[in-house]
């Protein structure tokens, strides 16, 4: 597969982690069905580790109330074609969702060919510059904040969790006709407009359109975005429940992470009342354009910072005075060059 869908992946399985974490510390599943905890090893798959605990990082940041940033990474071969930042605060139980575009213009010193200056190259280069622990790096310099965590997931678990919570409701605004013979398997994409309910494989289908045959309705990386991130909540809000034991299990296998089990349910059972209609989601302010005969999307670093900070200083709407806004709500609905919705 190619990498439209992997926005949805890689991002609803940090809500899964977030919340499932707690739905087992309180039932006491057991994640793989097996008389021990585990985590996943370095390929992947699970390894005994006695008991429960957080990892001291971890722990340390709840303690000290910060917010906890965790990359997720969808790969395509060896680039990332998604990068989107999980930001969850741990005092006032606040989430939001900072996508990285696979096109941001991000120059490191040494790789000066057009397509290795696109963030999504780095995951595929050899040495400190690469791999997982170079992207945090260079997604850390772009927002200015520090990335202590990641998950990555690829492709194959959509259907699955989307059929285990029932499918998901969507209005599609106009017909979505696109065709591509070439693709592995091939994909055909076929919607017409209204209130419809996508599951199984027409769950990939939907999220990753971004143009029809004809030309028209072409809406592009940053719409599609939207459209993902969206879907993303509506996962995740839906899986809340006696279902999402299941929705773990089956997204688990795929996932490879830096954060152990004991972690996964420690942050589940802190986040217990995390208010999921507040979710914010954003996407780095900037713009596309052409260097080196080559186009990207260059981020605005200072309106980066800005938003950064207003994630960073906003507060539950509960704990703000009469008539003083909240910082980092003014605008929910900003386009995508600005960017939060």
């Amino acid at each position: 597969m190619k990498y439209y869908l992997k926005v949805f992946l890689i991002s609803f399985v940090c809500f899964a982690v977030l919340i499932g974490g707690a739905v087992f510390g309180m039932t006491k599943f057991n994640l793989f069905g097996m008389g021990s905890t585990e985590e996943l090893g370095e390929n992947g798959k699970a390894t005994e580790q006695e008991g429960e605990q957080p990892s001291s990082a971890l722990a340390e940041k709840f303690n000290s109330g910060d917010r906890i940033n965790v990359l997720v990474i969808g790969t395509d071969g060896g680039r990332s074609d998604t990068l989107m930042v999980f930001s969850y605060d741990t005092k006032n139980k606040l989430a939001d969702i900072i996508s990285v575009p696979r096109d941001t213009y991000n120059h490191i010193e040494g790789r000066n060919a057009a397509d290795q200056r696109k963030i999504n190259a780095v995951y595929g280069f050899k040495g400190e510059d690469g791999g997982v622990e170079g992207l945090k790096r260079e997604v850390s310099k772009i927002l200015g904040v520090p990335v202590t965590f990641y998950v990555e997931l690829d492709y194959e678990a959509v259907a699955k969790v989307v059929d285990t919570v029932g499918g998901i409701e969507v209005e599609i605004p106009y017909e979505l006709d696109y065709d591509d013979p070439t693709a592995d398997p091939e994909l055909h994409i076929h919607f017409q407009p209204g209130v419809q309910t996508i599951e199984g494989q027409h769950t990939w289908e939907y999220l990753r359109w971004r143009k029809n045959n004809n030309g028209k309705h072409s809406m592009g990386d940053l719409e599609r975005i939207k459209r993902q991130q969206d879907f993303v909540v509506k996962v995740a809000k839906k899986a809340i429940g006696f279902k999402l034991p299941f929705v773990v299990k089956d997204v688990f296998s795929y996932l490879k992470t830096d954060l152990n089990v004991g972690d996964m349910i420690y942050i589940g059972t802190k986040a217990i009342g995390m208010d999921f209609e507040g979710i914010q989601k954003h996407t780095i302010p900037g713009e596309s354009g052409m260097k080196l005969k080559a186009s990207y999307y260059f981020h605005d670093a200072e309106k980066t910072y800005q938003l950064m900070k207003e994630i960073y200083e906003r507060v539950p709407v509960e704990t703000s005075l009469p008539g003083e806004a909240t910082p980092g709500t003014e605008d929910q609905n900003s386009n995508s060059n600005g960017t939060s919705n």
